[in-house]
């Protein structure tokens, strides 16, 4: 929930006669302070998600050595904006009129491609003016951000301190639907500091979405991140995890999304709702989605362990004579023979073995049990079994 180039330009566009030159794909990207510069070797010094100013001031235009027909402007406003781009900075502007007349095509080419926001201010206008404007705003919005953060962290894990009457100058105010997205962090980030985590977070990774900063809030808990949605969250939860794959701390951590509620009274259970998809990531998965879980929705709801685990023991308990690498070779068999009907052809073919194994698997399962495996009834409670073990399994 960041304030975004988008919303500065569009309250402030008028009044420091500001024109959007080109990048108008990166709008979305949010800005955590103002940068002036005059010189690209400092740039290193900039922490991702500022907003850079410049004159072009120290552009040399008959530096000694330089082929002819050399253009300074367009290789310091070049190097300018490449720098800026890798270091995730939101965007430039350039006070025009006194060292930079008209902005190269080159350039605004260059910022379309990178989709990086460029924009003009003419010379008449003070830096230090829209500096300390824009300064005060984000400062303003950054405060409010964390506010409406700790709010929705209450009404998740402090509910006696939650107060809905608060949401009313937030994006949440009158809200109908909520949804959560959560996203492991990795030790490596985790191990930065809180300011580091915050701002990498907040101005470079979440300046990677295509959907508005308005549309969540944002927390860690238990190492991951949480995304509170006052919307339904399967599309942002699908681009949060498109843009975690492709960063270098989130590669390869997995992301779950919620179901939705009505009000923040029932985000706690959309929490619960999305660790549990986050626990049911298979393997070479990366996103997972709770009204995806078909049967283990309902069985989750059993609060209970005790009451699942003696169901299966009253199942399939008897096979713990197996021995523990043997039962669960039996189990996997037991499973897709019963999930293909009961063919052992396509049980053989999906265990990657042979259908006289399958065979002997079975008939032992059924010596053991003391079941009828033709039952309808018998299957039907043994792949209940065999759910809630995996349910079991995956929650402990």
């Amino acid at each position: 929930m960041a304030l975004t180039l988008q919303s500065l330009f569009n309250s402030t566009a008028d009044l420091y006669r500001l024109k959007l030159l080109a990048g108008r794909k990166g709008m979305h990207h949010p800005v955590s302070w103002m940068y002036y510069t005059e010189d690209t070797s400092t740039i290193d010094f900039i922490r991702g998600g500022e907003l850079a100013v410049t004159t072009g001031m120290n552009i040399g235009r008959t530096k000694p050595g330089a082929a002819d027909g050399y253009d300074f402007t367009v290789g310091y406003l070049t190097r300018l904006v490449t720098r800026l781009h890798e270091l995730d900075a939101a965007g430039l502007i350039i006070n025009t009129g006194k060292y930079i007349g008209e902005i190269p095509a080159e350039i605004k080419q260059l910022c379309d491609t990178l989709r990086f926001p460029l924009f003009s201010m003419p010379w008449e206008i003070h830096i230090v003016d829209i500096m300390q404007d824009y300064g005060n705003r984000i400062v303003g919005e950054r405060q409010k951000r964390k506010t409406t953060a700790e709010l929705f962290y209450n009404a998740l894990f402090n509910p006696q301190k939650f107060d809905a009457a608060e949401l009313a100058d937030t994006s949440f105010d009158k809200a109908v639907s909520y949804g959560i997205v959560l996203l492991e962090l990795s030790e490596e980030l985790f191990r930065k500091s809180d300011d580091e985590l915050s701002r990498y977070i907040d101005y470079s990774f979440n300046a990677r979405f295509d959907f508005p900063q308005s549309l969540f809030c944002w927390f860690v808990h238990d190492h991951k991140i949480v995304y509170v949605f006052h919307d339904n969250p399967e599309k942002p939860g699908a681009a949060i995890g498109r843009a975690a794959g492709e960063d270098r701390y989130f590669r390869f951590m997995k992301t779950a999304v919620s179901g939705t509620c009505s009000s923040p009274g029932g985000l706690l259970h959309e929490y619960e709702h999305a660790v549990l998809a986050l626990r049911f990531c298979r393997d070479g998965e990366q996103l997972s989605y709770y009204g995806r879980l078909g049967v283990f929705k309902l069985l989750s709801e059993v609060r209970d362990r005790a009451v699942l685990e003696q169901y299966y023991e009253d199942v399939l308990g008897k096979l713990a004579v197996l021995g523990a690498e043997k039962r669960a070779d039996y189990l996997k068999t037991l499973q897709l023979y019963i999930d293909n009907g009961g063919r052992v052809a396509a049980a053989a073919t999906e265990n990657s073995t042979h259908r006289n194994t399958v065979n002997y698997r079975i008939r032992k399962v059924k010596e053991i049990l003391g079941a009828d495996m033709n039952s309808a009834e018998t299957r039907y409670s043994v792949r209940t079994a065999l759910y809630i073990r995996e349910l079991l399994d995956r929650t402990k």
